[in-house]
């Protein structure tokens, strides 16, 4: 009786174990199916957040392109409300907000974004572009220079030489010429031998008042362009304005000729081309210069001289009958009762040193008539200019 009650038991017990096994497997089961489809639903539902975000980036990238600023902001917000913190996205909005006008709130966004990435070079560029619009002139410079030397994706190094002429040009903009000139010759020093860019750099090089080095550009051009219009007329229009009226002829002269014998273009003469062109001829065949031989270059100073007297008897007659009082040109006429002014030709002809003094008083006559009675012209006007370049006649 004993043994038929202990196999009973162990009978029950093992049934009770088999059941609790299957509920246990059973539940295991419906939990791993469940995780399994939890798992499934949660990856599809990503990945369909991550399919709307790209289509509103998208379409909001394609707003930037299109000149619909507005249009992108809508489309980047539902795209970042689908990836939130997706910092190409966040980037592209910074943007298209300043494209929007909202220049305040771009440049906060940008701030933003610029706390965690403090040397990325487009960021500090964008900075740069709207602290310009704030007017906050030394914080745009501050973000310029930072965008220089800061990082790029791709070719960094045209990059920073972009920046580095659009932060010239602001300051050139700002009236700050002198580091306006610095790096635009960083910009030219670390740049391959590259026609449009040295043409570029001329250009800017002349608005930053820096003749010289425009001219040192315009050369370059010239060396592998001698028939590059623009540079041509640019620098012949240097050459004049610092005295060297020879080149000026001979690059004005080139650069006439070619539009005359042009057939590919239409190009014509402009009426300042022109004046130059003569003005600079005339200017040649007024000055003594001292390689000239001797008799003919005190012709020419007597013809200066002859030239001078006149005017100064023009502007002291005009100011007689315009005031009737003392005369400014009284230390001018003391000056013209010298030897200085009656020098004759021989005289003249046996010293170097008198001629350089007759001529001096042809350039303080011209030069200080200008000022007193107006600006001359004709051969005056042309004596003139040559008295701002005295060194223009030496060899």
């Amino acid at each position: 009786m004993m043994t038929l009650q202990t196999e009973d038991y162990s009978s029950l017990k093992r049934k009770l174990i088999l059941r609790d096994s299957l509920t246990f497997f059973s539940l295991l089961l419906v939990t791993i199916v469940l995780f399994l489809m939890t798992f499934f639903l949660f990856r599809s539902f990503t990945s369909h957040r991550e399919e709307l975000a790209q289509r509103w980036s998208a379409r909001g990238q394609a707003a930037i392109n299109a000149g619909h600023p507005d249009q992108a902001i809508v489309a980047l917000r539902t795209a970042l409300s689908y990836a939130p913190g997706q910092r190409s996205y966040e980037l592209l909005l910074a943007q298209a907000l300043g494209d929007a006008g909202h220049t305040e709130e771009s440049f906060n966004y940008f701030l933003g974004l610029w706390e965690t990435q403090p040397g990325d070079g487009f960021i500090n560029l964008s900075l740069a572009r709207l602290a310009a619009k704030k007017n906050d002139v030394q914080a745009a410079i501050n973000y310029y220079r930072a965008s220089i030397y800061g990082t790029w994706e791709g070719d960094g190094t045209l990059r920073r030489r972009e920046v580095r002429l659009e932060l010239s040009q602001y300051l050139i903009a700002h009236q700050d010429l002198s580091s306006a000139r610095t790096e635009l010759l960083i910009a030219g020093g670390n740049a391959p031998e590259d026609i449009p860019l040295s043409l570029t750099l001329a250009q800017l090089l002349e608005q930053a008042q820096a003749p010289h080095d425009a001219l040192t550009y315009y050369r370059k051009v010239l060396a592998h362009e001698p028939k590059n219009q623009l540079a041509l007329q640019s620098a012949a229009r240097l050459e004049y304005d610092s005295g060297h009226f020879d080149e000026a002829h001979r690059l004005m002269e080139q650069s006439i000729h070619q539009q005359e014998a042009s057939t590919a273009t239409h190009e014509t003469i402009t009426h300042s081309d022109k004046e130059m062109f003569e003005d600079s001829a005339r200017i040649l065949e007024l000055a003594p210069l001292k390689k000239l031989p001797n008799n003919e270059r005190v012709t020419r100073i007597l013809e200066a001289r002859t030239l001078a007297k006149k005017r100064f008897d023009a502007c002291s007659t005009q100011l007689s009958v315009a005031s009737g009082m003392s005369s400014p040109l009284q230390d001018l006429a003391a000056k013209w009762s010298t030897k200085d002014a009656t020098s004759n030709r021989a005289a003249l002809l046996n010293d170097p040193a008198q001629q350089d003094a007759t001529m001096q008083l042809v350039f303080d006559t011209e030069t200080q008539t200008s000022k007193i009675c107006g600006p001359p012209t004709g051969d005056d006007a042309l004596l003139l200019q040559l008295a701002k370049f005295p060194k223009a006649m030496e060899p």
